[in-house]
């Protein structure tokens, strides 16, 4: 089954050469959330020797002209459901490995994408283009992002099946979907390509590295087997969002916010007569710090105070990043059918017949039944355990 891999390498510092194409070219890294060491690396910086984990003085020490940023989880996070988004306009079936790694399940396009390079345009056209998007297209999902990895950035490459082989036998083992430890053990082996990897005998390569090494080598031989697991991109859903101005920095403030935009969320027409399975609640700081919340409702409902009700509980626990500019507030999985879970004895006359019922199922499914019921043996001998026994419950 074909597959497309979305992918932005080092997604924040894409997001920060996207806002800012001054720093392009220069060396740069993006710091942890505390701000003390290097999280993620630019190409430049890592020529010169920085890498990711290193303190900040160490990284400074060795390139005196680093330019250091702070994270903004904000940011990213529009970028990466920028790309969801993007490639869910092609394929309804997409999974997001990881924010800037999305793939998508392509069989059945075939007649809305009659002619090749249809489909990679139209991932183009869905995209940022100042994220430096790349595309891959395989029949595996490994060599769909092996595909992408290796693109210039702004194309695509597809690989056929039978090309897959070949095509990944010089590609790099830091690829692999292995642990970073598993990694760094190829590299003292002295293991540096796909090829070299895909030599070694599997069984080998299980005894050193266990079931994720045996999936690992034969992603490396083209024949990924790691399954789609598509989010369900539910286009069911209604977005409100407000901006402050002057930031939000009570609690109050921001509950009242939100009780608005529930309010007009629900007045949407697309909500109107409907029922809510899940609510997503984010803030966003001055600073692009980011909170974010999502809550799936126990039973779908279109009950205004209900809604309320689990989205204060939420509110009520939040520690925000700071003064809060902008909220944003999904409900989603709209449908028209809502489900009520009963209870299993709704009264007393059934309360027999209802539990009867459900342990023949029950013996049914199991062979025997899973209940007892306690009898009185002696109820006043001196021993706890001789005063009752337990004795399958068999209506």
């Amino acid at each position: 089954m074909p597959m497309a891999c979305l992918l932005v390498p080092a997604l924040p510092l894409a997001c920060e050469l996207a806002q800012r194409p001054d720093l392009r070219g220069r060396p740069i890294v993006i710091t942890d959330e505390a701000g003390l060491r290097v999280a993620h690396v630019s190409g430049e910086a890592l020529s010169r020797g920085v890498r990711p984990g290193m303190t900040l003085r160490e990284a400074v020490a060795f390139v005196p002209a680093l330019a250091v940023l702070e994270p903004r989880p904000a940011l990213v996070a529009r970028a990466a459901h920028a790309l969801i988004d993007a490639i869910g306009s092609v394929s309804p079936c997409v999974e997001e490995a990881e924010p800037g790694v999305v793939f998508a399940d392509l069989a059945g396009l075939e007649r809305l994408y009659p002619r090749p390079g249809l489909i990679e345009q139209a991932l183009f056209d869905a995209t940022p283009a100042a994220l430096g998007p790349r595309v891959g297209i395989a029949e595996t999902r490994f060599t769909a992002f092996a595909a992408a990895h290796q693109s210039p950035a702004g194309t695509s490459t597809s690989v056929g099946e039978d090309e897959a082989t070949a095509f990944l036998a010089e590609k790099p083992t830091a690829w692999l979907p292995l642990d970073e430890d598993a990694r760094e053990h190829l590299h003292l082996l002295g293991i540096e390509t796909l090829g070299g990897f895909a030599a070694l005998p599997r069984h080998a390569v299980e005894a050193q590295f266990g079931v994720s090494g045996g999936l690992a080598w034969l992603a490396a031989r083209g024949e990924d087997p790691t399954p789609l697991r598509p989010q369900h991109l539910l286009r069911e859903r209604v977005i409100e969002r407000s901006q402050a101005q002057p930031p939000l920095i009570s609690h109050e403030a921001i509950a009242r916010s939100c009780e608005q935009l529930l309010g007009r969320a629900l007045r949407q027409p697309r909500a109107a007569g409907r029922f809510v399975r899940y609510f997503r609640i984010s803030a966003t700081g001055e600073d692009d710090g980011l909170w974010e919340r999502k809550l799936s409702m126990k039973e779908p409902t279109g009950d205004r105070g209900r809604l309320w009700l689990a989205l204060r509980t939420v509110l009520e626990q939040a520690e925000y990043p700071g003064p809060i500019a902008e909220l944003e507030l999904e409900l989603g999985g709209l449908t028209s059918e809502s489900a009520r879970q009963r209870g299993l004895f709704r009264d007393r006359l059934r309360r027999r017949e209802e539990l009867d019922e459900m342990v023949r199922h029950l013996k049914l499914r199991y062979g025997q039944s899973p209940l007892a019921r306690i009898v009185a043996l002696d109820p006043r001998n001196r021993l706890p355990e001789r005063r009752h026994a337990l004795m399958d419950y068999d209506p």
